[in-house]
């Protein structure tokens, strides 16, 4: 909490910050439109981070992602966190271990988390509505298409279907319960199996547990010739897909993400002065009537509509960023032509690696790779601790919204994007991200790969080396023994003088044995000794 000065009297302002998963684009623009004037407001302002490098989920590994380090830095006031945005199995467990450890307020949204204040949709209310719509549309035999199980949104929200389902007095097969995976394929391969029965008339309406289910559905539907809504109608739930549309196209649930945010913020405060005791809160939903179930003008609906599969904007602005001529410059004319206020590029002096048991955030060092603030460029060349972001001075000037996002590869993280946000501005920033993480990944492997040439090159040389000196010392050793074998020639005579009889004493000098050696190594030099003795001993008579 930073307390600024006024004409007045001195102000207290606090920072909120907002925890996300993996941010797809109509969330954001209902961050910015809501929270950025709600706290405004209220003399706060936000920070967004997004733990979007979730790749790893044993407890050697998390305590090195963005969640922990949001629950151990000392900048906050106050988090909210959207665990219905993460894709990590058990999230509840995980987040109520990460923060019953910081004395932080913290308030959960979409999911309750046992001794956490939640703000909680009310699921159950939402499946009624949707499904009494059905019914007042004479549909009563219709499926469900969930997303993966194991996220406990889709979780939450398939058990409260089966509970509105009950309460309707409804029976629906249990394989008419459809579980998608992740990604904007998942309703349309659950699609492919409704086909058949929507086509002999068995199935009339499709309940899916996201908007992009409910789309990625259509676009099946459509693609083997059944008509929405004439042949099936079809609900979504979140309210995400209408932004495509001019008109509401899917029927859907509307979460009221600004009433969702608004309560949220209202309880966080509650918490930071110490007046609140309520652990859960239930917000009621709206139904939004659209095309898909027959209730706008059905002429809208074109049957070969094109649904967007993916948020990847493409590298518009910064495409060249990486070649001759150098990423900085073509960061400050791509900021300043779309109107960013600031930007902050951190790099970790030392790539964070989750293979890092022992890694404390207390230690990590960060170099400002690049600032940018007000149409100008900001230096910074001292390494700072990352536990504040950014260095200080910088950080306190801030008063819009900003939003973190990592820049990590598969195992490695590389540092992080500090920006801030508007409407509309999640594509720029997917790009933004795209060509930061070509950079820096581009950059760590290539040294990576100089690094182990090199080290290949000392080792090859100190092997090199060592296979010389052993050489020496078999030579020296050989030697030795021909000493002894000479010796052992001179006592051979000595002892036969008086001895009649003759004999031969044969000494054989081997060409190139010590190129042998040395190339090959000395089992296979034994080897070529024991080969021309061999010789020898089959040559001459007994």
């Amino acid at each position: 909490m930073d307390i600024f000065y006024s004409t007045d009297n001195w102000v207290l302002h606090m920072r909120i910050g907002l925890v996300v998963g993996n941010l797809d684009d109509g969330y954001y623009n209902r961050i910015a439109e809501s929270l950025s004037q709600e706290f405004t407001s209220l003399n706060a302002s936000l920070v967004i981070f997004e733990c979007a490098d979730f790749d790893y989920d044993t407890p050697s590994h998390y305590v090195l992602n963005m969640l922990c380090s949001i629950a151990a830095c000392n900048f906050l006031d106050g988090i909210i966190i959207a665990p219905s945005t993460f894709l990590y199995h058990n999230i509840e467990d995980l987040i109520r271990e990460v923060f019953e450890k910081t004395s932080k307020p913290v308030v959960s949204i979409g999911i309750p988390i046992e001794g956490i204040p939640s703000i909680i949709l009310d699921y159950k209310s939402a499946f009624d509505e949707v499904i009494s719509h059905f019914i007042s549309h004479n549909i009563k035999n219709f499926a469900y298409i969930s997303g993966p199980l194991s996220q406990p949104v889709f979780r939450l929200r398939y058990e409260a279907f089966l509970d509105s389902v009950r309460n309707a007095g409804l029976e629906i097969s249990s394989d008419l319960l459809l579980e998608g995976t992740t990604g904007y394929m998942s309703g349309y391969n659950c699609a492919k199996g409704l086909a058949p029965l929507i086509k002999n008339g068995t199935i009339k309406g499709v309940v899916c547990a996201s908007d992009h289910i409910a789309l990625s559905a259509i676009r099946c539907f459509s693609e083997n010739n059944i008509n929405v809504p004439s042949d099936v109608e079809v609900s979504g739930f979140d309210n995400t897909g209408n932004a495509y549309f001019s008109a509401p196209y899917l029927t859907t649930i509307n979460r009221n993400l600004k009433q969702i945010f608004k309560k949220a913020i209202s309880v966080l405060f509650e918490q930071i002065f110490g007046n609140n005791s309520k652990l859960t809160y239930y917000l009621a939903p709206e139904l939004t009537a659209g095309i898909t179930s027959g209730c706008k003008n059905k002429t809208a609906l074109d049957n070969n509509l094109c649904i967007p599969w993916s948020r990847f904007h493409g590298l518009r602005a910064t495409s060249q960023a990486t070649k001759t001529s150098g990423i900085i410059p073509r960061l400050t004319e791509y900021l300043t032509e779309n109107n960013i206020s600031r930007s902050y590029i951190v790099k970790y002096c030392n790539p964070i690696k989750f293979e890092d048991t022992e890694y404390e955030f207390e230690t990590q060092k960060g170099i400002l790779f690049y600032g940018f603030s007000k149409g100008k460029t900001v230096e910074f060349t001292k390494p700072f601790s990352t536990m504040g972001i950014i260095p200080s001075h910088l950080f306190n000037e801030i008063k819009e919204p900003m939003h973190v996002k990592p820049i990590f590869t598969d195992g490695i993280k590389f540092g992080f994007l500090f920006i801030s946000i508007s409407w509309n501005t999640a594509p720029l920033i997917n790009d933004l991200y795209n060509e930061l993480y070509q950079y820096f990944s581009g950059s760590y492997f290539n040294q990576e790969y100089m690094r182990l040439k090199k080290e290949i090159a000392e080792t090859r040389e100190s092997l090199m080396l060592s296979n010389k000196r052993l050489n020496e010392l078999t030579v020296k050793d050989n030697l030795y023994k021909l000493s002894n074998l000479r010796h052992l020639a001179s006592n051979m005579l000595q002892k036969r003088r008086g001895i009649t009889g003759e004999y031969y004493l044969i000494i054989v000098d081997i060409d190139n044995y010590y190129e042998i050696n040395q190339r090959f190594g000395f089992s296979e030099g034994e080897y070529f000794i024991s080969c021309v003795s061999d010789i020898l001993a089959r040559s001459i008579r007994d």
